[in-house]
Parts: C-alpha cells; sequence; structure tokens
C-alpha cells in the first residue's frame, strides 16, 4: 500500500531531518505501507532537506518518494513553475485551497462562506480545480473537493457542476488523490466524495491514496474507510510515481 500526500514540516511544526523523517517511516511500516511520498506545502519550500531526505531513504526499507503540494492560484504561474521543478520530485500534486486568493479551508477564519454565496463559491472552487487540471502542470489533484470541509453546502444541486470537473479531469490525464484527511474534519468524509470519485471511475481516471498526515500518527490513518471505499466503487490498482513515471500497484 502507499501513502502519496503527508507532510514532515507540516505547516512550520518540525524541521525536516532524518530523525523526524524515519519516526513517519515507522509508523508506515507499522500500517503497512510499502512507499510513502513526503509532499511539503510549497510556502515551506525552503525547509525541504533535500539532504535529509536522501539520507533517510537510505535508513529505511519504506520505498521514499520526493514531492510537492503546489496551491493553485491563477496568475501566479511563475511561482508556481519555480516551485513545481525546484527539486528532483517524483511527483507534484496541485491543489486548489483558495477562491479569488482566499483559503476556503482555514478553520480560524470562514467569513469567505459568509461573503459569497454558496453555489457561487462552490462554482468559482471548481472552476479552479479544472484549471488546475487543465493546465497540466501536475502529476496529481489533491483532495478535489476540499470545498466541502465545513460542511457548508448550496441548497441547490451541483451534480452538474461536478460531471463537468470530472470531464476536465479525465480530459486532463491527472491522477486523483483519494485522501482521508477529510475524516479528520468537519465534514467526517474521505476527498473526494463518494458520487465524484464513481465519476472519476465511469471516466477512467486514476488515482492513489493518501492520509495528508500532519504528523507520524496520522501516516495510513484512515485506511479503514478509503480502501474499502474506492474497492467498491470498481478501483482494482493505485498509481506511483518515479521521476513523474507512472506505475501501478494492485490494491
Amino acid at each position: 500500500m502507499i501513502d502519496y500526500h503527508l507532510h514532515v514540516v507540516a505547516h512550520g511544526d518540525r524541521p525536516m531531518t532524518v530523525e523526524n523523517i524515519l519516526a513517519y517511516c515507522e509508523v508506515a511500516k507499522e500500517r503497512g505501507i510499502l512507499q510513502m511520498g513526503i509532499t511539503e506545502h510549497d510556502r515551506y519550500l525552503e525547509a525541504i532537506d533535500l539532504a535529509a531526505f536522501q539520507e533517510a531513504r537510505e535508513k529505511t526499507d519504506i520505498g521514499l518518494r520526493l514531492g510537492i503540494e503546489i496551491d493553485f492560484v491563477p496568475g501566479k504561474e511563475e511561482r508556481m513553475e519555480h516551485d513545481s521543478t525546484a527539486l528532483p520530485y517524483d511527483y507534484v500534486i496541485g491543489s486548489v485551497h483558495r477562491v479569488e486568493g482566499e483559503e476556503v479551508d482555514r478553520a480560524t477564519d470562514q467569513r469567505i462562506y459568509e461573503r459569497y454565496e454558496t453555489y457561487d463559491l462552490y462554482e468559482a472552487y471548481y472552476a479552479n480545480v479544472r484549471k488546475a487540471a487543465l493546465s497540466r502542470r501536475f502529476d496529481v489533484l489533491g483532495h478535489p473537493d476540499l470545498i466541502k470541509i465545513f460542511c457548508r453546502f448550496p441548497d441547490r444541486d451541483i451534480t452538474e457542476m461536478l460531471e463537468e470537473t470530472a470531464d476536465a479531469v479525465a480530459e486532463s490525464g491527472i491522477v486523483v488523490d483519494v485522501n482521508s484527511a477529510g475524516l479528520r474534519k468537519p465534514i467526517g468524509e474521505i476527498y473526494p466524495s463518494r458520487k465524484l470519485l464513481e465519476m472519476f471511475y465511469r471516466r477512467g481516471v486514476p488515482i492513489l491514496l493518501s492520509s495528508d498526515a500532519h504528523a507520524p500518527g496520522e501516516v495510513g490513518a484512515g485506511y479503514e474507510q478509503s480502501i474499502p471505499l474506492v474497492s467498491d466503487v470498481g478501483y482494482r490498482e493505485v498509481v506511483t510515481f518515479s521521476n513523474h513515471e507512472r506505475r501501478v500497484l494492485p490494491l
């Protein structure tokens, strides 16, 4: 099994040392994770210690991969290009956290949900998800329905919006991140929802699995729900990366 979206530095919580990386690896081993991808947020690019990563990789039998999570922001293409090519990554995750520059997932400031009509906010969010996928700048699309995090839902049906998004994701060829972090958030649900995941499956969109861990104890967390979910939807394999080249592993 794999965990391809996690953060050692997290939100500046700890340095990327060999010891801290190996702490994540120990939990991965306990939980049957064979490959683990470290994908720090782009704003902590300078905190990524490539030498520590390489040393840790030599000291563990967990297959370590190096990635980065890029915050997709239209108009910031130069910054995204720099950050996504700054180091010898195995893969790059593109995630949408913002609408018109404002974060949609900040627990301490949810005012954006008051400033927008909810349906309009969802439309703007998913428009950015489609742009991120179709930019073909990324290998992986991170937590594609993050907008649901605080259980703020439109009072109108968004099925057409989701179908349009699934079409764009399929057209782009990007891999979707099935991310269990939503189980630890107010929504209490995996990203993406079963409904959206089924749309991806019908279109042949490949997936990988992740916990979005921000601490060692969260590695592989929630897999007792995410693995049955993807299997029940119909998936039988997950994608892995090495130097941006895809391989597959059976579930």
